[in-house]
């Protein structure tokens, strides 16, 4: 029972001293320190009056409601997850939210489910207001869980806060988090992998590998898209189309969602403003955003345990791509256009 550090933390946070808390007790200040160094216990009776002094409850006092496991936090967000992409991001929020309220000092969870929803966020149909107080709501979460003293909580707390300040354009805010995320050059995942081997789990160091491995493609493939962008802005007209093609080749040489080939040119002719070349890829888009990745079927992923990218993942995508479409400025030379209207009102129609 962690009551006696519990006790320490919050007199702390309440800025009371032992002497305070014993004269509100009634009780001696060095009885109070006895607490605080786990050496005795407050007698039972005093409980009550303890939590409200603390401005508690008892399931904070007993440390009930601190932690949760590795194991209980996959589960739960994988619930939040699976909730999400059905299209149900109100009630994903509110049972995070709830989860929270019963775990408010679970660094892990707060992080976890931040990270979960952020990502269904993205996917989400949602007015500009709901979507403002959900972002809110998963900076808050962020924010608690920086200041874990979980090493790998903290850091990716403070990884994702910088890009959403940057997104924000609160740059000094995002720097402040930058200088909280050490350049680490150790590659734990092969560490990993070498302990997995070392006990004989050889599938399961392979099944470790392949997710790291897609992980890091879609990471590259996310760079790709980006430095194209960054090759038309400055005007390196040759280089955008040379990433375009190497980006393409990137797909099939990596069993990737086929997806993920045809964006490339889209993103090249929306800022050139082809309207023939970018609808052309617009649909293209949308109809690879159906069709199934089948991973099993890749020797990089067949042992991956993933389901077949369509359905509620697929509608996700074509869901963000048809709002982006409507609420980016960059669409704004297509409007009007015969051609690009029809396509839109089939998708929406269709999702």
């Amino acid at each position: 029972m962690k009551i006696g550090d519990q006790i320490k933390k919050y007199r702390k946070n309440a800025g009371l001293t032992q002497e305070q808390v014993g004269n509100y007790l009634g009780v001696t200040t060095p009885a109070v320190n006895k607490w605080e160094k786990g050496n005795t216990y407050p007698d039972i009776s005093l409980l009550p009056a303890l939590a409200r002094l603390l401005k508690i409850d008892m399931n904070e006092l007993f440390s009930f409601r601190e932690e949760l496991t590795e194991y209980e936090i996959s589960l739960f967000t994988n619930e939040l997850s699976e909730r999400a992409l059905r299209g149900e991001a109100a009630e994903a929020f509110d049972m995070a939210e709830k989860k929270i309220l019963e775990y408010p000092h679970c660094g892990s969870l707060l992080c976890a489910a931040a990270v979960v929803l952020n990502s269904a966020l993205s996917l989400s149909v949602l007015d500009k207001e709901q979507r403002d107080t959900y972002e809110n709501k998963i900076l808050g979460w962020l924010e608690r869980s920086a200041d874990s003293e979980d090493d790998g909580v903290r850091i990716s707390a403070a990884y994702m806060l910088a890009l959403k300040y940057t997104q924000r354009k609160d740059f000094d805010r995002a720097n402040q988090y930058m200088d909280k995320i050490p350049d680490i050059n150790v590659d734990k995942a092969m560490i990993q992998v070498g302990l997995l081997t070392e006990q004989d789990d050889l599938d399961a160091a392979a099944v470790f590998l392949e997710g790291k491995i897609l992980q890091a493609l879609v990471r590259v493939q996310g760079y790709l898209y980006k430095i194209i962008e960054l090759e038309e802005q400055t005007g390196n007209h040759r280089k955008a189309d040379e990433i375009a093609v190497k980006a393409g080749r990137m797909v099939s040489l990596f069993d990737m969602w086929q997806y993920g080939a045809v964006v490339p040119q889209l993103i090249l002719a929306v800022f050139r403003k082809d309207t023939e070349q970018s609808i052309k890829f617009l649909k293209a888009v949308l109809e690879e955003a159906q069709k199934p990745w089948k991973m099993d079927s890749s020797s990089l992923y067949y042992r991956y345990p993933a389901k077949e990218s369509a359905g509620g993942v697929g509608q996700s995508y074509i869901h963000a791509i048809l709002r982006e479409i409507e609420n980016q400025e960059e669409y704004e030379f297509m409007r009007g256009n015969a051609e690009f209207e029809r396509v839109l009102e089939k998708y929406k129609k269709q999702f």
